[in-house]
């Protein structure tokens, strides 16, 4: 999908995306989770975020580490005005395949925003070698069972990069250790499609379903979706598939 196409999407859901985007703040707030787990230290010198959006994964890091020098980058440069202001000297603007990263990094990290990537093996070829030895990459991402009602009642996804656990070793690069992966279902509920769609729209999803429903098709896909898809309350149901991927480069150099 074109770079234009994704920020016009996200520009429109940007100043509502905190409200909407609940499962995307419960996963940023496992994926700093699994850094504690994994022994990462308190104060973490240099950190780059890519894709940080309304700011979700940025918040739940800091509110558990400590960062020395914090980058950050989003496709979109509004966003670096949601950021906290002592955070916004750091921002950088653009693509995050063509921004220049400078220096090493101990920990390189990003929320719901490598499935955007049209190639994600040659970035994160890229991101490993602006990794310090030892410095990890922490991403969460989304399986290919993330929003299978969409695809299944007529709306024709893009293409995206869902990867599901297992495939992600595949794509590492060979200094990197996978040291922990894991995916996490959760289906939201909707009263009606009008909801639904709101929703996504909201949450800038809009670049992925591109679904061109008129009334009377609207009524047709509600009903199926509702006999189809329906949660256990008769709610339309709505699947995300997070995935969530923690490794570490080798502190050996290539």
């Amino acid at each position: 999908m074109s770079h234009p196409r994704i920020a016009r999407a996200f520009r429109r859901g940007l100043a509502t995306y905190r409200d909407e985007a609940r499962v995307q703040a419960e996963s940023a707030r496992r994926l700093a989770e699994m850094l504690v787990e994994d022994g990462a230290p308190a104060r973490l010198g240099r950190v780059f975020e890519f894709g940080c959006g309304a700011g979700l994964l940025t918040e739940a890091l800091t509110a558990r580490f400590e960062v020395g020098d914090y980058a950050l980058n989003d496709l979109l440069p509004e966003a670096g005005d949601r950021l906290p202001e002592e955070l916004r000297p750091g921002f950088r603007p653009g693509p995050v395949e063509a921004l220049p990263l400078e220096g090493s990094f101990d920990l390189i990290a990003s929320g719901a925003t490598i499935q955007w990537i049209a190639d994600p093996a040659a970035l994160l070829a890229r991101l490993t070698d602006a990794l310090a030895p030892g410095g990890r990459l922490l991403l969460g991402g989304f399986g290919r069972g993330h929003f299978t009602e969409l695809v299944a009642l007529g709306a024709e996804p893009a293409p995206m990069s869902y990867i599901d656990p297992e495939g992600w070793p595949a794509l590492l690069p060979d200094d990197m250790e996978m040291r922990a992966v894991e995916a996490r279902r959760t289906r939201l509920g909707f009263d009606d499609l009008p909801q639904l769609l709101r929703h996504l729209r909201a949450t800038g999803v809009t670049g992925n379903a591109r679904a061109r429903w008129g009334r009377a098709r609207m009524r047709e896909v509600e009903a199926a979706w509702r006999r189809d898809h329906a949660l256990s309350d008769g709610r339309l149901g709505l699947t995300y598939d997070c995935v969530h991927l923690l490794a570490r480069r080798a502190h050996s150099s290539r």
